[in-house]
C-alpha cells in the first residue's frame, strides 16, 4: 500500500474527478464509498458544503486535501477493508472524522485497487486546519501502520530485476530507505543540507544531481561501497523538493552549489567562478524546469529530451 497526496483550492473540480464526471456524465468506474459530515451524496453538493465550511477560514488558501490510497495489483481488498483503511488514514493524518468533512471514492480504472480520499482541511468547529508539512514522510508512516494493523501488503516502488537481487544492493537499499524515511519524519531536519549531514552521520554519502537550470532532478546514495539511486529506495528528487519547500527557499540551499557572479557569467566562466571559497551557494529552483515532465525525477529525463530533439531534426 502507498499513499500520494496533493492539495488544492477547487472543491468542485476535485470532487468531479472523484465522482468520475466528464461533461456532466457519470463514469461507471467511479463509486462513492463513504462520506462524513456532509448531507448529500452528489459530488457538486458535497463540494458546495465543503467550500462553505472552508470559507470560514480566510487564511487557508488550499483547503482541498486529496489522497490516493493504492494497494498492490495482486492484493484482493474488499469494500469494508477499503473503508477501514481510509478511515484509519484520516485519523493518522490528523483529520478527526468528528470534525472534518470527508468523501471517499473508489475508482476501478486501474489494475490495482485504489481509493480517492477528499478531506476539507478546515474543520467544522473552526479549529486549526489540517497541516500539510512533511506529507511524504507522514504518508510513509501512516501506510506502514495501516499495513501492520490490517495485514496488508507493501506496494513495491518499482519493478525488480535480476540485478536488484544482489545481496549487497538489497542491504544498501534497505538501510538507505530506513534512514531516509526516519530522517524525513524528523521535525528537526528542515533543509537539504541538514539531511545530507544526517545521512553522513549514518555513513551514507548523498549525491544530488541537478539539470542545467540547477533544479534537483536526481539523487543517489552510497553505503558500504555500494550505490543506489533515489528511485531504488522510493524517494525521488521531486519528493525531496516538495518536502523541504514549506521551510522556505533557504531549506533548498546546498553548500556545494555556488552562484556565478555577473562578471563570471559575462565571461562565460564555469559555475562558481569568482566566489570566495566557502561562501554559501545558490538556491535550488523549486519550480520544475522544462526538462522535467510530470513526475520526472532523474537526470536521465534530460537526456531523453535531447534524444527526442535529435530524432525530430533527423525526420525534418
Amino acid at each position: 500500500m502507498i499513499a500520494k497526496t496533493v492539495t488544492g483550492s477547487d472543491f468542485t473540480g476535485a470532487l468531479e474527478y472523484g465522482a468520475g464526471l466528464r461533461a456532466g456524465r457519470p463514469n461507471e468506474k467511479s463509486e462513492l464509498l463513504s462520506v462524513a459530515n456532509v448531507g448529500s451524496q452528489d459530488a457538486h453538493q458535497i463540494a458546495a458544503e465543503m467550500a462553505a465550511v472552508a470559507s470560514m477560514s480566510g487564511r487557508i488558501q488550499q483547503p482541498v486535501w486529496h489522497t490516493i490510497l493504492s494497494w498492490a495489483p495482486d492484493e484482493k481488498v474488499n469494500r469494508e477493508q477499503k473503508l477501514r483503511a481510509a478511515a484509519r488514514y484520516c485519523e493518522l493524518m490528523g483529520a478527526d472524522l468528528g470534525r472534518h468533512q470527508v468523501a471517499v471514492y473508489e475508482h476501478s480504472d486501474k489494475d490495482h485497487a485504489h481509493v480517492h480520499i477528499y478531506i476539507n482541511r478546515v474543520p467544522m468547529d473552526g479549529g486549526p486546519a489540517l497541516r500539510t508539512d512533511q506529507n511524504y514522510a507522514r504518508n510513509v508512516v501512516a501506510t506502514r501502520k495501516i499495513r501492520e494493523e490490517f495485514g496488508m501488503k507493501e506496494l513495491p516502488s518499482r519493478r525488480q530485476t535480476t540485478r536488484d537481487l544482489d545481496p549487497s544492493k538489497e542491504v544498501t537499499r534497505g538501510h538507505v530507505r530506513d534512514v531516509l524515511t526516519a530522517a524525513l519524519a524528523n521535525p528537526t531536519i528542515k533543509s537539504l543540507d541538514q539531511l545530507v549531514a544526517h545521512l553522513r552521520e549514518k555513513e551514507i554519502e548523498a549525491t544530488l544531481k541537478r539539470d542545467g537550470k540547477r533544479v534537483l532532478v536526481g539523487t543517489s546514495f552510497r553505503y558500504q561501497e555500494t550505490s543506489v539511486k533515489g528511485t531504488d529506495v522510493g524517494i525521488k528528487a521531486k519528493q525531496l523538493r516538495d518536502h523541504f519547500s514549506p521551510f522556505g527557499r533557504e531549506a533548498l540551499r546546498t553548500a556545494d552549489q555556488e552562484q556565478p557572479t555577473a562578471a563570471s557569467r559575462a565571461a562565460g566562466a564555469p559555475t562558481g567562478a569568482g566566489r570566495p571559497a566557502g561562501e554559501a551557494g545558490a538556491l535550488l529552483s523549486f519550480e520544475d524546469g522544462p526538462a522535467e515532465g510530470p513526475g520526472a525525477d532523474d537526470a536521465q529525463q534530460n537526456e531523453n529530451v535531447l534524444r527526442r530533439k535529435k530524432r525530430r531534426k533527423r525526420h525534418h
